[in-house]
């Protein structure tokens, strides 16, 4: 009995290497940090002439790529120098074309290993001023102009304004998917829900009232990535 309780022992401590499946989406986990905000995955950034951002991820990163509607930068072997091998980087980020756009910030780092990672930032735009209250994930949080909802793929989620909106058809974002994105069910003037799909998808809202503006960015992915 003692022998069958050490072999599972040392079988559960072993590593097993995840194999990554290219046709499947992921969830985004890379960390960002821009002053004093803080955020893994996805997140928002307020409204800046440039952004000093510190980007982290798992292990060495043997090659990183960051995409906007506007430009794609890459390198090699980003984090060598002083701290080797931290998977740290250190951008700044000046919008130029990108700017009044819904153009959201893409980062992806490659590993080797296969210890890939993927993140996305979305900034806040003052033409757009149209406040929201966002549920997504079990958490519930306000918005002024720009939300982001990032949950496992067909789970529940929902929005409210505080006015009747308007709302357009779904854009999908850049990944190649089988769907498009799918119309949100209104519950109400003001109130809807929806279930993510399994990509990225984008919704313009506009009040009937003061026309201000609301996008609203959902990531549904399929799997995560098991860290080490």
């Amino acid at each position: 009995m003692e022998r069958l309780i050490l072999i599972f022992f040392l079988f559960s401590c072993v590593s097993v290497q995840q194999k990554l499946d290219p046709a499947t989406f992921y969830k985004n986990d890379i960390c960002f940090k821009s002053g004093d905000l803080e955020f893994c995955g996805v997140g928002i950034l307020p409204f800046r002439p440039s952004y000093d951002l510190k980007v982290t991820s798992f292990g060495k990163l043997n090659f990183f790529v960051m995409t906007t509607c506007h430009r794609e930068i890459t390198s090699e072997n980003p984090d060598r120098g002083i701290c080797k091998k931290n998977g740290i980087v250190r951008i700044k980020y000046s919008p130029t074309l990108e700017k009044d756009k819904p153009c959201p910030l893409y980062v992806s780092v490659y590993n080797r290993k296969h210890q890939h990672a993927w993140g996305m930032i979305v900034f806040e735009n003052l033409r757009y001023g149209l406040s929201a209250i966002l549920n997504c994930n079990g958490i519930e949080q306000n918005y002024n102009g720009v939300s982001i909802c990032q949950s496992r793929e067909y789970l529940l989620q929902s929005i409210s304004f505080p006015e009747d909106v308007k709302v357009s058809k779904g854009v999908s974002g850049p990944a190649e998917r089988d769907s498009e994105c799918p119309v949100l069910k209104r519950v109400s003037k003001r109130l809807f829900e929806f279930k993510i799909p399994n990509r990225e998808c984008r919704y313009a809202f506009v009040g009937e009232s003061s026309k201000k503006i609301h996008t609203l960015y959902t990531i549904g992915y399929e799997n995560i990535i098991v860290r080490d």
